[in-house]
């Protein structure tokens, strides 16, 4: 999908902005002391919201632990509209191998939503 059809753009673009969609996040360093984070060990909250499907937010972070494995915490919080909060956690080791190829994906993923990105058309 390259993004180039005016018509699906103009849908998507309408799609937006009638269910009021909106994304955020925030990266942090996790650590004891608040100056001070753990080498390696980090996390990220994205939060998605819209008036369909209502708040959506996932925790995902990630330390280094013995025998070389990695501590991954995940935490999905979904609120539909006028509904109370679900809370998921999940709690998993990983192998530096897995996260390498997960963050392999996850660029891939970023440069092609980049790609898909409405560009301003050149008024001539």
């Amino acid at each position: 999908m390259t993004g180039s059809d005016p018509h699906l753009n103009a849908w998507a673009i309408g799609q937006l902005q009638e269910t009021q969609a909106q994304v955020d996040h925030v990266v942090f360093d996790l650590g004891v002391d608040t100056d001070v984070g753990i080498p390696g060990a980090g996390g990220v909250s994205i939060a998605s919201e819209d008036n369909r499907q209502g708040l959506r937010t996932l925790f995902l972070t990630a330390r280094p632990v013995l025998l070389g494995q990695v501590e991954l915490l995940a935490e999905l919080i979904t609120q539909a509209p006028d509904k109370k909060p679900h809370r998921k956690i999940a709690n998993l080791s990983a192998t530096p191998d897995a996260l390498r190829d997960l963050a392999r994906v996850l660029l891939e993923a970023a440069d092609a939503a980049d790609e898909l990105r409405p560009r301003p058309t050149p008024v001539g």
